[in-house]
């Protein structure tokens, strides 16, 4: 997954092959017949904006991670540094710098935190993958290389590693595999009997909700939570319409792509959750543009909703971060806001987001009103 340029909207025990479990009840979302709601449904409880400078200036399609004490946002576009927050939203710096030269990335395709609150960064160049730890200082340390190619990571409780290479044949013959501390695989998911030409995608898969870990992947319909080894399903969407056809496997990429373009697809984008609230994100991929349909599940009550948004036009709640304490957290920009909120909610919040010299990310906290 080294090609850059197709983004996805193109543009989501020691054993060898270990196969995914499934559930007789698996409960299937049909996208086209969720009940849809606008977003004056969602209220604004808190708002965040984050300071920006000439150094840190970034695009819209943003990767972030945040713990209790800050936001570390990557420019998916460029993925070149990791830019540093605390919670209200001050700058602190940039970490995890791709460029030549000591204490520099070669390459830079995916971060996380660790339990230590220190940055790890993912780096395919090749053939191989490495895995560097950030110090306090900005020093680049080498964790491990391996020979799977992969284009994501998360880190497990036990320090081991769970790595996502797609369809990337003939580098992937799993697409996702679990490594040890020193980048040795060790267990094989998901067998890749993909065997046409696939361009590599840059997507994000690992997404640690709580104790829960979710797992989506580029033309697949399912959610899975990884758990004591076992990779398991636990959620199907049913896109209707925009479900990829048959073809699409059989044919060579740049052919059944095109082919789908004209009609539209949906793929999985993201998956957040904690005790109250579970949200899926998924991207369509439409003729007249791209979209987003918002999934919130209510888990006290089992009610289900869809919030449709748009690229072109109506970016306000496009782009999900995380849910905290029942609250969905949205990244925007300043100007996105000053044009998407109707009048009477903008004046009781325009103070908090004054004119600076860039326009710059605001993350907003929000409280979804399901209806009684």
């Amino acid at each position: 997954m080294k090609i850059k340029s197709i983004c996805i909207f193109l543009l989501s025990a020691f054993c060898l092959s270990c196969n995914y479990s499934t559930q007789a009840d698996l409960p299937i979302f049909e996208l086209e017949e969720l009940e849809s709601i606008g977003k004056e449904k969602l209220e604004i409880g808190k708002i965040i904006p984050l300071e920006t400078t000439s150094e840190n200036l970034m695009g819209t399609d943003i990767r972030v991670r945040f713990d209790a004490s800050s936001f570390y946002l990557m420019d998916e576009n460029s993925k070149n540094v990791i830019h540093h927050f605390d919670r209200k939203g001050a700058y602190l710096g940039s970490v995890a710098q791709v460029g030549d030269g000591p204490n520099y990335l070669s390459d830079l395709d995916d971060f996380l935190i660790n339990s230590e609150g220190k940055i790890e960064v993912l780096s395919a160049i090749g053939d191989q993958a490495r895995v560097y730890e950030v110090s306090a200082s900005g020093e680049i340390i080498p964790v491990f290389k391996t020979d799977y190619l992969a284009s994501s990571f998360t880190k497990l409780p036990s320090g081991e590693y769970l790595l996502y290479g797609s369809y990337n044949l003939p580098f992937t013959q799993f697409r996702l595999v679990k490594a040890n501390s020193e980048g040795k695989v060790i267990s094989s998911f998901l067998d890749n009997t993909y065997k046409n030409k696939l361009l590599p995608m840059t997507e994000r898969n690992f997404f640690k909700n709580g104790n829960d870990l979710h797992i989506i992947e580029s033309f697949q319909p399912y959610v899975y939570n990884f758990h004591n080894d076992t990779l398991e399903r636990v959620i199907q969407m049913d896109f209707g319409t925009y479900s990829i056809p048959d073809y699409f496997w059989q044919e060579d990429i740049m052919e059944s792509f095109g082919k789908m373009s004209e009609t539209g697809f949906a793929n999985l984008h993201g998956v957040f959750e904690d005790a109250e609230l579970m949200l899926i994100s998924i991207h369509l991929q439409k003729p007249e543009g791209v979209f987003k349909e918002l999934v919130f599940i209510d888990k006290s009550s089992d009610q289900v909703r869809k919030l449709s948004t748009s690229l072109n036009d109506d970016i306000l709640y496009h782009y999900p971060i995380g849910i905290e304490n029942g609250e969905v957290m949205f990244l925007t920009y300043r100007s996105v806001i000053l044009t998407g909120l109707p009048k009477d909610q903008l004046d009781s919040i325009q103070s908090e987001i004054p004119e600076k010299d860039f326009d710059y990310p605001v993350i907003l906290k929000t409280k979804i009103q399901f209806d009684e």
